[in-house]
């Protein structure tokens, strides 16, 4: 099975986004969470991560800076990175070297078909 035993990272500084998207995910992947910065940092560099699944538009636009740094850092330059995002932002996202953009709300299972697509190495930013 695609994704079997494979980490994911999910970011988002809403609460009740993270809560429905581990329950959802575990299922299918280990997930991992977090809501800021710092702490997306330590996990995407401390743990082999798979896929990333980040919400860019966070208060204080920590999210976009974010994108960048995981672009630009060694350990997870590789590393998909897929946006979940409350703003129509495809173009910055691109720009900024994501992998995926799905614009919210953001079903479970379309972001566990998106998750697949980036495992198989099927997805183009769109």
């Amino acid at each position: 099975m695609v994704g079997e035993n494979k980490t994911v990272l999910v970011i988002d500084n809403d609460q009740n986004t993270l809560e429905l998207y581990q329950r959802f995910l575990k299922r299918f992947y280990r997930v991992i969470s977090c809501s800021n910065e710092s702490d997306a940092l330590e996990l995407a560099q401390n743990h082999h991560v798979a896929t990333i699944v980040l919400e860019p538009a966070s208060p204080g636009g920590q999210g976009w800076a974010l994108l960048e740094k995981l672009r630009t850092m060694p350990q997870t330059t590789g590393i998909p990175i897929i946006l979940c995002s409350t703003q129509d932002a495809r173009r910055r996202g691109t720009e900024l070297g994501a992998t995926l953009f799905l614009l919210k709300p953001v079903l479970p299972n379309v972001l566990h078909a998106a998750i697949r697509q980036v495992l198989v190495g099927t997805a183009r930013a769109t």
